[in-house]
């Protein structure tokens, strides 16, 4: 009679996060007979990760009463040229108008133009007084796109706590001394003390991470400038395209997001 041998194989299963890996355990068979088991490993399968979207939240920002918003159509552009601002907050009264934050001395201001036959803008600063204290002359080198200055180096700088109107002009004529066609944009900006918590935050950050600090605390000058400085570094990087087109959506500007960046020079200049 045909004597039989039975193989006992234990089969071990062993939990893995994300993946299941089997493995195979074989008990020893007399020496006469050797047996194995085999089963094939699955190939892992991995969740794609969502992309989270880049938000701004809008703060509760202190009103001024009684002061000017600004936009306004001129002779050399057909449509209005407007600050890239978030929207008014609800809980700002009709007779105020927003004033963004700042932690930066130097912010940087951007404004949409869609499309211009001028050669040249005017960008002023003003205190809350009315007193200029930046008249700078800035050369276009676009018909068109988001147009970006950043208060030059020679500035003092924005003084914490106090609060400053800009204003952006288009120079339809600039042999003429009537400014009155000239498109118009301005807004109203205040420099913030950091919160030692945000201090601490940005210590260790990243410049995208940076963007994320500034956004979730309200600085949207800050958020802007950070963005647009790392496309400007790095134009084929599609994750930041979709980031700056998130952060333009999240406050209602998606109809100008795929404007092209344009930074603006200073040619000439006349300051106090």
């Amino acid at each position: 009679m045909i004597k039989k041998t039975l193989l006992l194989i234990t089969l071990g299963l062993t939990l893995i996060p994300d993946l299941l890996l089997t493995t195979v355990t074989t008990i020893a068979a007399p020496t006469n007979s050797v047996s194995q088991l085999t089963i094939p490993r699955p190939k892992p399968r991995f969740a794609p990760r969502r992309r989270s979207l880049l938000r701004f939240k809008v703060p509760g920002i202190r009103g001024s009463r009684n002061l000017e918003a600004g936009a306004a159509r001129g002779k050399c552009s057909p449509q209005d040229i407007n600050g890239v601002l978030p929207p008014k907050p609800a809980t700002i009264a009709a007779n105020q108008i927003p004033v963004e934050l700042t932690i930066s001395d130097r912010p940087t201001f951007f404004v949409s133009v869609p499309r211009t036959s001028a050669k040249q803008a005017v960008f002023l600063l003003r205190d809350e007084a009315g007193e200029e204290i930046v008249d700078k002359t800035l050369p276009l080198t676009a018909s068109s796109g988001i147009m970006s200055y950043t208060l030059p180096a020679d500035f003092q700088g924005l003084e914490v706590g106090k609060k400053y109107r800009w204003r952006f002009s288009l120079l339809c004529d600039p042999t003429r001394g009537d400014r009155s066609g000239d498109p118009v944009a301005s807004g109203w900006i205040e420099r913030t003390e950091l919160p030692a918590t945000v201090a601490k935050k940005l210590e260790t950050a990243t410049n995208k991470q940076r963007i994320l600090i500034y956004a979730d605390n309200g600085y949207w000058h800050d958020t802007l400038k950070t963005l647009a400085d790392l496309r400007a570094a790095s134009p084929n990087d599609l994750t930041l395209v979709r980031d700056w087109d998130d952060l333009l959506r999240s406050v209602g500007l998606e109809t100008i997001s795929k404007q092209p960046l344009i930074q603006l020079s200073i040619t000439t200049a006349s300051s106090p």
